[in-house]
């Protein structure tokens, strides 16, 4: 529901708050009083291209701001939580700006949108009519929602979308695995003779490591045997070596740790310390009997290091990641030879998909056939009703032809959709004689509200757009014919919200409330406003209508008759 508009600086709108109501809101007033500004600002609202024109002063910039309760749209609401545009409650704030410089801006809950998406919310918002593009009676692709919400087969197409989504969802599976193994197999050469060339130097864990600290060892081997020779003689052999001084000092320790317990315990100290110096010199000598001088070793250590550099430049990798290559590779040629069994498994899965989308859709598309003549048939007598009489109206279900496609059908391939094999168009003949043409291709803007006020008729529980407003709906009609536009449009805000410019009395009169557009000059500038009339002048409102400027009694007590009528057409 449209809970409120506020514009500012449009056209002839210097500042303007409407608070509308539930039910059929109805806008009057006299011809260039400003109702089509109105109009104007709600489409440039629910996203319509917009420019600098419409500024009213040429410094200042443009507002049109829309206050919408979401509450019961989870299909909008679902569509805000995707990107992050929702509220903590269910009120929808929509805002468009123009500026001088000729640039527009759209917000959604005050945070900046594309005019794509703005589009896109107000197309699950509004349905506007008249001569403005926001129509989905306009846009193909709408039709087939039209038809389904008739037919009643909102459930049996949402069906459809799951069987398609499975069959798309196994269809991408099967198409990867194809194009994997097309890829592998390409290369699956390439893959054995790299998976071949690390089997044949056989890296293991941590040997780069171990190799490195070899080849420090031999390629020292001189040195650390030498230094071990002389820190043996220091410590152990050698005259004054150090063993044999701690000796000397153990004695004079022994000497006197009879006049001293402290001297005692010293030459406990000294006696430790001179085992420990036996054990390293011990150690040294057995790691110096170990020290291999080997040229040849040396050689295989360094040869061996430089083959795994040589593979870590090879495959831009460390030492670790060339053993994780190996195994990827391992997995990989394993991978490839098992591709035969994964296809055949996820085709078997894609084809039971493919025959349930495809008995599911021919049911559809079925049923849709069969709801689609009782809509020819049941919209030219609500349009003969509300002033066209004669006109044809016919509803297209067609299959597209698909040469590659997956959905075959009586022995046809045809191009499945997600909801459905169909494809669905409305066309029309508003004048007898003439052949149908489509629908999305008249000019004519009452006509198309009309077409559209009787479709809505036809679906009114069903359809989920909460706001339709009309423009142009009582062109070239009067009298009973007006009467029963307005009851239709009375009974279709039982589950709408309506909004309809008229100029008509008999439309008028079948609101729930009425507004009234008033230009007023000041100051030698002319403004258009908008007010809600209270009920003691909405009789005024519509005896104006009736008469013009010269109201009387007679005028007043049609207008009265008119609202009675309407107020008891609805019980």
């Amino acid at each position: 529901m449209l809970k409120s508009v506020h514009i500012k600086n449009y056209v002839l709108v210097d500042q303007q708050s409407i608070d509308f109501e539930s039910g059929l809101n109805i806008i009057t007033g006299e011809t260039g009083a400003g109702k089509s500004i109105l109009i104007g600002a709600l489409a440039t609202l629910l996203g319509e291209r917009t420019s600098v024109s419409v500024l009213r002063e040429d410094d200042a910039k443009a507002f049109i701001e829309g206050h919408f309760d979401c509450s019961d749209l989870p299909a909008l609401q679902r569509y805000l939580r995707e990107n992050e545009l929702d509220s903590a409650d269910s009120e929808l704030i929509l805002r468009r700006e123009v500026l001088a410089s000729g640039r527009s801006r759209a917000f959604v809950n005050d945070t900046p949108v594309t005019l794509e998406q703005i589009e896109h919310i107000a197309d699950l918002l509004v349905d506007l009519h008249g001569q403005h593009e926001h129509q989905s009676l306009l846009k193909v692709p709408e039709h087939i929602h039209y038809l389904d919400a008739f037919g009643g087969l909102i459930e049996q197409r949402d069906r459809v979308i799951a069987d398609f989504d499975q069959a798309e969802k196994y269809r991408l599976q099967l198409e990867n695995l194809r194009q994997r193994q097309s890829s592998l197999a390409e290369k699956k050469e390439y893959l054995a003779f790299q998976l071949d060339e690390l089997r044949k130097v056989d890296p293991q864990a941590g040997e780069e490591e171990e190799l490195e600290a070899e080849e420090k060892r031999l390629a020292h081997s001189s040195e650390l045997r030498d230094a071990c020779d002389n820190l043996i003689q220091s410590l152990y052999e050698m005259d004054g070596s150090a063993i044999e001084l701690l000796g000397k000092a153990l004695r004079i320790f022994e000497s006197i740790d009879a006049y001293d317990s402290v001297f005692s315990d010293l030459a406990k100290e000294i006696s430790s310390a001179m085992i420990s110096v036996e054990e390293v010199a011990k150690t040294l000598q057995s790691y110096a009997d170990r020290i291999e001088v080997s040229p040849q070793r040396l050689e295989e250590a360094r040869s061996r290091l430089a083959t795994f550099l040589q593979l870590k430049k090879k495959f831009l990798t460390t030492f670790d990641g060339v053993l994780s290559k190996r195994d990827e590779l391992q997995q990989e040629l394993e991978q490839i030879d098992t591709f035969d069994h994964q296809i055949a498994e996820a085709e078997k899965m894609w084809q039971s998909a493919v025959s349930r989308y495809t008995l599911s859709a021919a049911e559809l598309s079925r049923v849709r056939s069969e709801a689609a003549e009782k809509l020819q048939n049941a919209v030219p007598e609500i349009l003969a009703d509300i002033g066209m009489p004669g006109c044809q109206f016919q509803v297209l279900v067609a299959q597209v032809s698909a040469e590659k496609g997956w959905c075959t059908l009586n022995g046809q391939t045809v191009q499945a959709f997600r909801d459905g094999i169909d494809q669905v168009e409305f066309y029309i003949s508003a004048n007898p004689g003439q052949p149908v043409r489509p629908l999305a291709k008249i000019v004519s803007g009452g006509e198309v509200s009309r077409v559209m006020l009787a479709l809505k008729s036809l679906i009114a529980n069903a359809d989920r757009i909460p706001v339709l407003i009309f423009d142009e709906i009582d062109i070239g009609i009067s009298g009973r014919v007006a009467q029963s536009v307005g009851q239709k449009l009375r009974a279709l805000a039982n589950s709408h919200q309506v909004i309809v410019i008229t100029h008509l009395p008999q439309i008028a009169g079948a609101g729930h409330c009425h507004f009234l557009v008033e230009k007023k000059q000041a100051d030698g500038k002319t403004t258009s406003s908008i007010r809600k009339l209270p009920q003691t002048e909405r009789e005024t409102a519509i005896a104006q209508l009736l008469a013009g400027h010269e109201i009387t009694e007679s005028h007043l007590a049609s207008a009265r008759e008119l609202l009675k009528l309407s107020a008891d057409t609805s019980h």
